[in-house]
């Protein structure tokens, strides 16, 4: 896949004709695939390049109307390479951009890709000036190129989208989340050294200062992580959280990793992906270290018992 960043409305150097799919794609979940997949095969239909169209930053952030973001750059990055499209094209999203009028906005792909054979897009994108364009204008806004619209993508009666993600991320359902995207939540990040807390009590972990914007709740997770970006994925329990036991005062939410394998870094800064499987329970204060071990222990019994779910 390659990738190409525009920063204004000049033609894209793509010399192939090229199908579109159109979008902010925040978390690239199963609905966002749908959309994609549907421009990977017209592209197909069509002899032509499939490009995933999408805007950075996200279109929320200069419309102020911020949300918290599902992936990273990076991730959405890596996502996109395994969806195998020809072409990631990155438009640079700023206040002249999104006060571009809907009838407009196909006279501007146009200019950017000289051979747009079909534009694919969800049933409720929205595009120009106020969101005033949806994908049946769009339709008749098109003279020379296709539009395809996506209906909707339903997980047990509930319309698969960032917002409802997102929801079910900050409401612990992270395994109704994964089923969403179609693939586990992930953070990544490097590992650092803590001040050995966890080691003291018998229960070592992974430190990660980790990418993401915060979107989980805060408590114990089932998870599974691997270093360096290869290797096989390891299972283990994680606290994501303030760790309200070692300190009295607010402090900033960290990550740590209890790996069910044993792990010696010997205080490495190693990349690192922790993948979230199942939410085991809110994060609580201890009044004593006792009565966290014990904790700790139950935390771990009930993690490996779920483990077989999703094996």
């Amino acid at each position: 896949m390659e990738r190409i960043l525009t920063a204004k409305d000049d033609f894209v150097p793509i010399e192939r004709p090229v199908v579109l799919a159109v979008g902010a794609f925040d978390g690239l979940h199963i609905g966002h695939q749908a959309v994609i997949i549907s421009a990977k095969n017209e592209a197909q239909r069509l002899r032509a390049a499939a490009v995933v169209y999408s805007f950075w930053p996200h279109p929320s952030v200069i419309l102020n109307r911020p949300k918290t973001l599902i992936l990273t750059r990076e991730q959405k990055v890596e996502r996109l390479k395994l969806l195998a499209v020809d072409y990631f094209v990155e438009q640079c999203f700023t206040e002249a951009f999104g006060a571009i009028r809907a009838k407009n906005f196909t006279v501007l792909l146009q200019k950017k890709f000289k051979k747009l054979a079909g534009i694919c897009v969800g049933e409720n994108f929205k595009f120009g000036q106020g969101c005033e364009g949806d994908p049946w204008l769009l339709r008749d806004l098109s003279r020379d190129f296709s539009v395809t619209i996506q209906k909707s993508v339903f997980f047990e009666s509930q319309r698969v989208s960032s917002s409802n993600v997102r929801k079910c991320l900050g409401d612990g359902s992270v395994d109704r989340a994964n089923r969403m995207l179609g693939f586990p939540y992930y953070m990544l990040g490097t590992t650092f050294s803590g001040r050995g807390i966890a080691r003291k009590l018998g229960y070592p972990t992974l430190n990660v200062r980790f990418e993401n914007e915060l979107l989980l709740k805060l408590g114990v997770y089932l998870v599974r992580y691997r270093l360096n970006g290869e290797g096989e994925f390891v299972w283990g329990v994680a606290n994501f959280g303030v760790r309200p036991t070692f300190f009295r005062e607010v402090s900033a939410i960290s990550l740590e990793v209890h790996s069910f394998d044993p792990v010696v870094l010997h205080g490495q800064s190693l990349p690192i992906e922790v993948q979230f499987w199942s939410h085991i329970r809110r994060e609580k204060q201890f009044t004593s270290q006792a009565l966290l071990v014990d904790q700790i222990r139950h935390d771990i019994k009930v993690a490996k018992s779920r483990m077989s779910r999703f094996l």
